[in-house]
């Protein structure tokens, strides 16, 4: 994935992914049923869908030069999930999305990874407008996008799933006391 600018900020480090992370992100995000209680299902084996995941995130960033990275914990350099930008083709939209094992939720991680990417977003892709969907009954997801801006929409159907849909536009985005340093 040559070409993939990598985002640190204040406790985490976004990068491009590599083969070696495909075990960690299979066991904390594929393989943990209450991961992926907010997440699409899909017929195949956790390992499969880890696989097929990489490279759906690799052909985005080779075809648009905006996606999805893994997400690292700056000081101990432990793969913690993922978060970015991607598409949502049924709504003609580019959706900040994350997952992050469980056992870094609740620490404001989401939060300031997502503020990374809209940041990344909005500066560096020139987007005009993101949108974040969640299951209704994550009220994590919902505030972590509440904290970052996003404004709730509407109700939506996507992904074989029932969602919240949040909007925010450029305009209404502020970085905050995020710090974001681009490392080629």
């Amino acid at each position: 994935m040559n070409g993939i600018p990598s985002i640190e900020t204040t406790r985490l480090v976004l990068r491009p992914f590599t083969a070696e992370d495909l075990d960690d992100y299979t066991r904390l995000i594929f393989a943990d049923a209450e991961v992926m209680r907010y997440l699409p299902k899909r017929d195949l084996a956790p390992h499969e869908r880890a696989e097929r995941t990489l490279t759906v995130f690799a052909e985005h960033w080779a075809q648009h030069g905006f996606g999805v990275w893994a997400v690292t914990d700056k000081m101990t350099g432990n793969f913690i999930g993922h978060c970015g930008l991607g598409p949502v083709p049924e709504a003609g939209e580019i959706e900040v999305l994350y997952s992050l094992g469980k056992a870094y939720w609740g620490q404001g991680v989401a939060t300031e990874a997502a503020r990374a990417s809209a940041r990344f977003g909005f500066e560096h892709a020139n987007l005009t407008r993101l949108i974040a969907l969640a299951v209704p009954e994550n009220i994590g997801s919902r505030r972590v996008m509440e904290h970052l801006g996003f404004a709730y929409e509407k109700d939506a159907h996507f992904f074989e799933l029932d969602l919240a849909y949040y909007v925010l536009p450029r305009e209404q985005f502020h970085p905050g006391d995020s710090s974001l340093f681009l490392v080629r």
